[in-house]
This record gives C-alpha cells, sequence and structure tokens, in this order.
C-alpha cells in the first residue's frame, strides 16, 4: 500500500519536473538534478503544495482470468502475483510449438486483472487523474469497484479522471482489467498494463494535460519566433483572476526570454497564448540535437497553481518533390529503420533503458530515422529521439480494422480516428524530433480500407490539431494512386520495390518517403552453402544464411535499396524493415518460428553481419573493417567457402594464413562468373521497336527484349558461337518469374533440341517473388533457347537477360552488391587465419582478422555498462560468449549457461537471438546460439550496492563480473 500527502506530493512533483527539464541530457545529470530540487523542497512547498505527480508502478497485484467481482474494493486478491508495472503477462511464457508464428508463439490473447491499494490525504476540491501510457488491450478502470473509464486501442496514451470516485483521505482501490481476446495483430502485441502509469493530483484549476502547445513558426540564423498556446481547466464554478508566466531556458541553463499576461479563466477550458523571440538560436538537428527549455506557470490568486516544463527544438522541416526532405534549409537523406514496440526478451513491457540501447546501437550504424512501426511509442521513446537527434515518422495505426481494435466496423472511423489520432498528436506534438504523422500503414482498399473520403478525414482531423508537419501513410498498392486515394495527403511513404513510380507519374507535385525497405532475411551466425542462387533461395533448416544474399519475395537486399536511393533523390529517404528482429512475423518459416529474421540486429540487440553494411555506407566516417562469415568450416577443408567484406574503405586484401588472396575494389566485378551468352548473337520470335533481342545479352540488367504482344506463343535464343559446356542458364525476367511458363531448351546443331526445363505459371509467392529462374545443367551445346506457352494475365514475354554459364551461378540481382562489398568467391578453406586490410584512397584503413576456434573452454561475460542506478528499472545487458583455450571465439558453440546474480539485482531475462528457439525468455540459463548469448540484469530499487554475476557450464570454465547499482 502507498500513502500520499501533501508534503511528499510537493517533493514528487519537482523531482517530476526535474526529470522533463532534463530528459535531453546525461542520465547521470538528469538523476543529480532530481535529488538537487529534492532538497529544495521546504523552499518551495507553498509555491506547488496542491500538485503531485507519482509513478503508480509498484505493489501492484496480477492475476491471469477473469475472476467475478474482481473490481470490488473487498475482493481477496492475496492469492495473486505482486508485479512492477510496466508489465507484459504473455512474455514469461510458455511458447505454443503448434501455434503459428505470426505473435511469436505467447499466450497472449485472454483477460487479465491487475488490482493495487493506496491511500490519500488531500483537501477538497483536489482532482486526481491517471494517466496510462498504453494498455493491450480494451482497459476497464475501476476505481473503489466502481466504472471510473475506459479506453478501446492498445496503443495510444489515456487519462482516467478519478476525482469521482477516489477518497480524498483514506484508503482506495483500482482495479484494471484488460481483454485482448478481441484485438487483432500481425505481430506479438504483449497484453496488459505493458507501459507506466501515473497518479496526477492537481489543483481544482490547472493546466490541462498535453495542454501546452509549442511551435517555431519562423526561424532564421538571427532569430527565431516561438508560439505558445496553453490549455487551462477550471473545475470550480465561478471565474478567477490568473496569470500565466512563460521562461524559456537554453541548454545551459540561461534564461533567454519570458513573457506574462495577465487575465481570467471561467469556469471549463481556457486557452492562453503568447509568442516569444530569441536571438541567434541554437538550431536542433540530427548532428546537434539542441533543445531548450519552456517553464509555464499558472499562477490563481496570487499563488502558483500548476506549472509545466516542456523540451523543444527550434529547428525547420520541409519535404519537397524533387530533392527529398529538408532540415534547417538543408538536404538530409532519411537513413532511418523502422522498430516495432517490442523489446525481445523483455517482451512488451517499456523499459526505458531497453529503448535507449536500441536507439544507441542504431545510432552508431548511420540511423538518423525512425518509423514508429505501426503505432504511437512509448512516450519516452520520443524523449530519447530528441535529445539524440533522430528524426521520427509517429504512425497512429495498422489497418483500420481490428488491428486498430475497430471490431466489426465499430466504432466509427470518425470517432475513433478522433479519439486516438488526437491522443496521438496532442501528446507528441512539441518533440523536434518528430517530422511526420501517420494515419496508417498498407491499407488496402477494401470494407474498412481506405478511400479518398476516408484518407481525407483522418488527414483532416491530425491537422486540427497540429498543422506544423505534413500527413502521410505508408502503403503498398500502386493502383491506388489514380484514384485519388492519397491526394489530400502531404506527403506519401510507399513500401518496396520501387512501388512509388506510378505516384512519380502521376503525383509529381507530392513528397515521397519510401516508408519500408530491404526486409533482408538473416539469422545471426548461421551461414549455408552454395551460396543462394536468388533472393528467395532459402536454407531449408528454418535458418536463414547471413551471408546477406535472402530477402523476403516482396523486398529487397540492401544494396538493392542503396541503389535505388541513389538513382532517385527526390525521395525523402529509406525506413528499412527492421533494425531489430522482433517477435512474431517469422517470414519465411511463417509456422514453425516465433520471431523474425528481419532485423539488423538480432533479438538481443547483437548485431548481424548486415549491421556493419549498413554501418560502411550510413556511417563512412566511422571505421569499419568487418568479415563474413566465421573460419570453422571442419566439413570444407579443401572446398570453396565465400568471403565477403564489409568496409567503409574503397578497397581490401585477404590474406589467409599469411598468404594473399587478392586485392578486391569496390565497383569491380573480377569475381564474378562469366556469361557465355554477352555479345553473342540473340533472335526472337518478335520484337517491340527499342526492345531487339540482343538487349538480352548486352549484361546490362535495365535494358530488355520484349516480344511485340501479349501472345505467350513467343521465343528467344542465343547461339553461343561454338559448342560450349553448359552448366547453368540463368532466364532474368522484367517481371516476377512466377509469371512465365515455358520451356527451356539447347541444341548442339538447331536441329536436335533437347529439353532441359519445363516451368509453368504459378501465383506463389503470393507477394512478389524473384525475377530471376536458375536452371542448372550439366551438358555440351551451342545454342539455348527458351519457348513461352502461357503468361499471366496482363504480362507479355519479356527478357532483361539470358544468361549462360560454364558453372553454377548467382542470379545478376546480385551485382549490384560488387558496389558496396568486398567479395572473394572462391575461397579455399583451409583452417587458420583470415585477415583483411582495407584500404581508402591508396592509404591503410583498418585491419580485422578472424581465426579458426579449438573447443569451447571458457566463458567470456561482457557487461554493456558496470553503473547501474538503483531505480528498479535501469538494465545492463551482458553479452555471452564461448571461447576456446586461447581465447577465440568459438561461432559453433552451443552449450547451455547457467546464470547466477548476487547482490540488489535481478535477472530481467534471457535470450539468444535464435528465432526458433521456444526457451523461456524468464529463467535463469540459456542455450547459445552459435556462439553467443544475453543476459539482462535489473538493479533492485533503493538498494544500492555491489551486483556479481556469474556464468558456468558443463565442461566450461566459470567466470563473473560486477557492477554497481547506485542512489
Amino acid at each position: 500500500m502507498i500513502r500520499m500527502g501533501r508534503k511528499q506530493g510537493m517533493i514528487t512533483a519537482f523531482a517530476k519536473h526535474s526529470w522533463q527539464i532534463c530528459c535531453a541530457r546525461d542520465r547521470n545529470m538528469t538523476l543529480a538534478l532530481t535529488v538537487a530540487m529534492m532538497c529544495l523542497g521546504t523552499l518551495l512547498a507553498n509555491a506547488d503544495e496542491g500538485t503531485q505527480s507519482i509513478r503508480f508502478t509498484k505493489d501492484w497485484r496480477f492475476t491471469k482470468g477473469d475472476p467475478a467481482a474482481a473490481e470490488t474494493v473487498d475482493f481477496d486478491d492475496s492469492k495473486w502475483n505482486t508485479v512492477r508495472l510496466p508489465h507484459d503477462w504473455a512474455i514469461a511464457g510458455p511458447f505454443n510449438p503448434d501455434e503459428d508464428g505470426y505473435a511469436g508463439k505467447l499466450p497472449w490473447k485472454g483477460v487479465g486483472w491487475y488490482r493495487k491499494e493506496f491511500t490519500l490525504d488531500w483537501p477538497a476540491g483536489s482532482r486526481i487523474y491517471l494517466d496510462f501510457d498504453g494498455v493491450m488491450a480494451f482497459p476497464q478502470v475501476y476505481i473503489n469497484g466502481q466504472l471510473a473509464g475506459k479506453w478501446d486501442y492498445g496503443y495510444t496514451s489515456f487519462r482516467v479522471d478519478a476525482t469521482d470516485y477516489v477518497n480524498l483521505s483514506g484508503k482506495n482501490v483500482i482495479a484494471v482489467r484488460a481483454d485482448t481476446t478481441n484485438h487483432g495483430t500481425r505481430w506479438y502485441p504483449g497484453a496488459g498494463i505493458y507501459r507506466k502509469v501515473m497518479l496526477e493530483i492537481r489543483e481544482p484549476i490547472h493546466i490541462a494535460p498535453w495542454g501546452v502547445c509549442i511551435t517555431t513558426p519562423k526561424v532564421t540564423d538571427d532569430s527565431a519566433t516561438i508560439d505558445i498556446a496553453v490549455q487551462v481547466e477550471n473545475h470550480k464554478p465561478a471565474e478567477v483572476s490568473s496569470k500565466v508566466t512563460f521562461t524559456l531556458i537554453d541548454a545551459s541553463g540561461n534564461d533567454v526570454a519570458s513573457a506574462s499576461m495577465d487575465g481570467t479563466i471561467a469556469p471549463g477550458d481556457s486557452e492562453f497564448k503568447q509568442t516569444l523571440t530569441i536571438a541567434d538560436p541554437q538550431r536542433w538537428d540530427v548532428d546537434h540535437p539542441h533543445l531548450y527549455r519552456l517553464t509555464s506557470e499558472l499562477i490563481v490568486d496570487g499563488k502558483l497553481a500548476d506549472s509545466q516544463a516542456t523540451s523543444l527544438g527550434i529547428r525547420t522541416i520541409e519535404f519537397t518533390a524533387d530533392d527529398g526532405f529538408h532540415l534547417n534549409g538543408r538536404r538530409v537523406q532519411l537513413q532511418g529503420v523502422n522498430l516495432h514496440h517490442d523489446l525481445g526478451p523483455l517482451g512488451a513491457a517499456f523499459s526505458t533503458r531497453a529503448a535507449e540501447r536500441q536507439l544507441q546501437i542504431m545510432k552508431s550504424m548511420g540511423v538518423n530515422a525512425l518509423r514508429t512501426s505501426h503505432n504511437p511509442p512509448a512516450p519516452e521513446v520520443l524523449d530519447l529521439c530528441d535529445s539524440m537527434g533522430i528524426l521520427v515518422w509517429d504512425e497512429c495505426f495498422d489497418k483500420w480494422d481490428r488491428t486498430a481494435d475497430r471490431i466489426h466496423g465499430k466504432p466509427s472511423l470518425q470517432e475513433h480516428g478522433e479519439r486516438h489520432l488526437r491522443s496521438m498528436v496532442l501528446r507528441d506534438r512539441n518533440h523536434p524530433s518528430i517530422i511526420v504523422w501517420s494515419i496508417g500503414n498498407e491499407i488496402p482498399d477494401n470494407e474498412e480500407g481506405v478511400t479518398p473520403e476516408r484518407v481525407k478525414l483522418m488527414a483532416e482531423i491530425v491537422r486540427k490539431y497540429d498543422t506544423s508537419r505534413p500527413t502521410t501513410i505508408g502503403t503498398c498498392f500502386p493502383h491506388q494512386v489514380a484514384q485519388g486515394v492519397y491526394d489530400s495527403l502531404d506527403v506519401v511513404g510507399w513500401n518496396y520495390l520501387r512501388r512509388y513510380a506510378n505516384h512519380r507519374k502521376l503525383l509529381t507535385e507530392k513528397p515521397i518517403l519510401y516508408s519500408e525497405s530491404a526486409s533482408t532475411l538473416s539469422s545471426r551466425g548461421f551461414y549455408a552453402l552454395p551460396l543462394a542462387y536468388t533472393k528467395t533461395d532459402y536454407n531449408p533448416g528454418l535458418q536463414v544464411s547471413s551471408y546477406d544474399l535472402n530477402a523476403a519475395a516482396w523486398s529487397d537486399i540492401p544494396e538493392v535499396e542503396f541503389d535505388l536511393m541513389k538513382k532517385d533523390p527526390f525521395v525523402a529517404g529509406e525506413f528499412v524493415w527492421t533494425g531489430f528482429d522482433y517477435l512474431g512475423e517469422p517470414t519465411p518459416y511463417s509456422h514453425e518460428a516465433k520471431s523474425s529474421y528481419f532485423g539488423i540486429v538480432d533479438l538481443c540487440g547483437i548485431p548481424k553481419d548486415r549491421y556493419w553494411l549498413y554501418r560502411s555506407y550510413w556511417n563512412p566516417e566511422e571505421l569499419t573493417v568487418h568479415i563474413t562469415p566465421h573460419w570453422n568450416w571442419p566439413d570444407h577443408v579443401g572446398a570453396k567457402v565465400p568471403v565477403f567484406v564489409y568496409t567503409n574503405g574503397d578497397s581490401a586484401e585477404l590474406f589467409l594464413n599469411g598468404q594473399s588472396l587478392g586485392r578486391q575494389e569496390k565497383g569491380v566485378r573480377s569475381d564474378r562468373q562469366a556469361n557465355l551468352a554477352v555479345g553473342k548473337q540473340f533472335s526472337a520470335s518478335s520484337t517491340r521497336p527499342s526492345f531487339e533481342a540482343d538487349l538480352a545479352g548486352d549484361d546490362d540488367m535495365d535494358s530488355k527484349w520484349s516480344a511485340e504482344n501479349d501472345s505467350p506463343v513467343q521465343w528467344l535464343q542465343v547461339d553461343l558461337g561454338k559448342s560450349e559446356s553448359i552448366k547453368c542458364i540463368v532466364i532474368e525476367f522484367e517481371k516476377e518469374a512466377k509469371w512465365y511458363g515455358y520451356e527451356l531448351q539447347v541444341s548442339p546443331d538447331m536441329i536436335h533440341w533437347e529439353t532441359v526445363a519445363r516451368k509453368p505459371v504459378s501465383d506463389f509467392p503470393q507477394w512478389g517473388g524473384s525475377t530471376a529462374s536458375i536452371h542448372k545443367t550439366d551438358i555440351q551445346a551451342r545454342y539455348a533457347r527458351i519457348e513461352f506457352d502461357s503468361l499471366s494475365d496482363g504480362n507479355h514475354a519479356s527478357i532483361s537477360e539470358f544468361a549462360v554459364y560454364p558453372d553454377t551461378a548467382q542470379s545478376m540481382y546480385y551485382d549490384s552488391t560488387y558496389d558496396y562489398r568486398l567479395r572473394w568467391n572462391d575461397v579455399t578453406y583451409e583452417p587458420g587465419e583470415l585477415k583483411v586490410v582495407a584500404y581508402k584512397d591508396g592509404k591503410q584503413l583498418g585491419t580485422a582478422r578472424i581465426k579458426t576456434a579449438g573447443e569451447p573452454a571458457k566463458i567470456r561475460l561482457t557487461p554493456d555498462r558496470t553503473r547501474l542506478d538503483a531505480t528498479g528499472d535501469d538494465l545492463c545487458y551482458v553479452l555471452v560468449e564461448a571461447l576456446d583455450k586461447d581465447g577465440v571465439l568459438c561461432p559453433l558453440a552451443e552449450n547451455q549457461i547457467r546464470f547466477q546474480v548476487e547482490g540488489p539485482a535481478d535477472i530481467a531475462a534471457v535470450g539468444n537471438g535464435n528465432p526458433m528457439s521456444q526457451e523461456l525468455f524468464q529463467t535463469n540459463s540459456r542455450r547459445l546460439f552459435y556462439g553467443k548469448a544475453m543476459l539482462i540484469v535489473r538493479a533492485n530499487e533503493g538498494h544500492p550496492g555491489q551486483i556479481t554475476v556469474t556464468a558456468d557450464a558443463d565442461d566450461l570454465e566459470a567466470t563473473s563480473i560486477s557492477i554497481s547499482s547506485n542512489e
């Protein structure tokens, strides 16, 4: 039970203010200033004694199920579990191996109850509110047995006015019922009160929730105009005299502007408006995210009734149709990622430190933008983005159906959109990091889908509350452009495969964002041989190779997207799907796996190989030299093991056991298999003007042969000039290969033809697919020919390249990889040391080396930080690795590691990044996945001291590390 009175309220209120002031600064500085403000409590008692903000997260009781009368005051909850908020009831498991993997195989569906007892000691007239950052789903909030409020979307924040239901002097009981039964989702949503709750106590006259609105309509190098609007609530029956003061403080603590205004406040809602002007403003930017603090004080009858501190950044934004995105007058290429809201092994239960770590890892990779897919994030995420210089696409919904908690079209889109877009925009509008509001994602034009009228409705709701940023949507339906669906939006986001091409033709004046790109797939530490021949050539063993050559059928590998952004500078930039693996959506093994393969970083935050590819291109000022794969291939001695290097250099030399394997340069395809058909004589059944048969053999994927009409009876053939040994024929079609049915034939003399392959038209995969067909052969021939016999509706015979090889070969789709990574495709494996020396502009840049490891012999523990705050929320991520006796990482180790934590801390979760693993997250051991795992330690609240973490395993030498937890 917690007891709250006026003296404690004063201290807590100012502790909150100090956090708001300093949330953009160093975390230790925040703590120090909080303590300092608390020490000033006696001096400030009269100024704010009627205001209190309490983090309402401790000592809750929880049960899964729906017991009768659980909302009543005298209900016996003594056998329920004691939990701390934020809380995700499903993340503890167990996993259901028979469940489809779309939502993580976890038990998130059902009903859960939370209860908490607390005591108030406040005078009559005090206003009592409960602010929920997020509850999954359909929460009903009871105070002392009475329904005080409810909400109908699991991802938006809401306030419950508890004033009429609480005992201001005595015991109270809050009960919250969460019901996920009817929630629709395409990923793991979590379950329960998964974000923080605040108890807010206010005077009868106070600043409204999210009631301060700040804009910067005019910004130059010399000055900035800051417009302020403050909403005030008067719960008294008569008007009162008042004064509102505003003080603007810079990052150094200096007052740079102030103003005040007198007036009267009538019962109900009132608004105060003021304008400040400052000289020589410090701009908020991705490289220098300067923040100011505005303090708004409400004085009623000569006494301070309320105050609020709001961080703000001074900057200008502009999306252009032809030159992308501009921040403070200069073009900034958006290098963004999509992130779902779960935090891997922690589930949906929000943790500021876990989110901070995610963003730090992304920022180091070169990320400057975040899309909050597909819902508003926890508010702390936006605080972090403000302080770190990360631009934000703030998104409210996925679809407008059950995923938005609209059941059978109820409530109406207007009512639902008004409620939740208002929540998002009012809560988030003062964050300088936010550059665009999104009303949805990939919404089809079905019964609950998009129409021009519905899109306009949603966009206008956003503009009602903020006109300082554009509105957008993420979409993948090019046909909707001609229907006028997006005419009312300011910007349109497009997902995958350059689907924005039709937009560019028809909406030439409307800016474009690439809202989802890549969707490359990989499992950290796993490598499959031979290399993939096409992007959808997946390994049958339920892991995806980290050679970074596989993507979802509807998407592409990173280099294809890099090329696209170079080719189309009118696009503001890309948001990669996704920065981190997440629970659910485990394409391509949708039934078997529990978590995704999309992430650039695995579920635990361990970078995959392509992290270093992105870093080398997006963060070129920082040294990157990374070798792929590992060098433990006992079954491949004497066989070919390709080696890739990711570096911000332009070339590199590779050494195996001291012997040079040659130097490769970016942009040079010297190691690619030679195409025997290049420059040879082609002929065809028919041709369209400017699309002659020879264009199918010019080694250029941007040109093509096309038949003159859509008749399926067409053919194309090549004369190699002489008989050749043919081991592989690769056909690169204009569109997805699934749409073409044909026979592939070869001949030594144009008289005797042999059919070597047949392929019918197909509708698989459902979305997208490779444009290449790979046919392995072992034949001697001079002529090769494709005869079409069927085409899907709307297609005609058309081939970009008809390639013939004397050995197995990849699709020419992978040609772009030679521009961004360095490839040695024919390294003969032998154990030892692989070393690379990278160069830039002819000068040595850096080196990297990997070694063949022996048997696992010991454990290495590497904490991400060694000093924690004893807040009950701070975390330490400890990387766990197996080493051989010489200290070399064992990349194939899968030992079961046991953990013990001594001192004022607990194990928050364990994980290893394996999408197939169904080991519990909340336990004290974990099997290594390709040599690595992660232990997450949480410091206890109010108990500083030394923490000792020990790891041991059968047949491995145990090890320990120390972490300190501080006041």
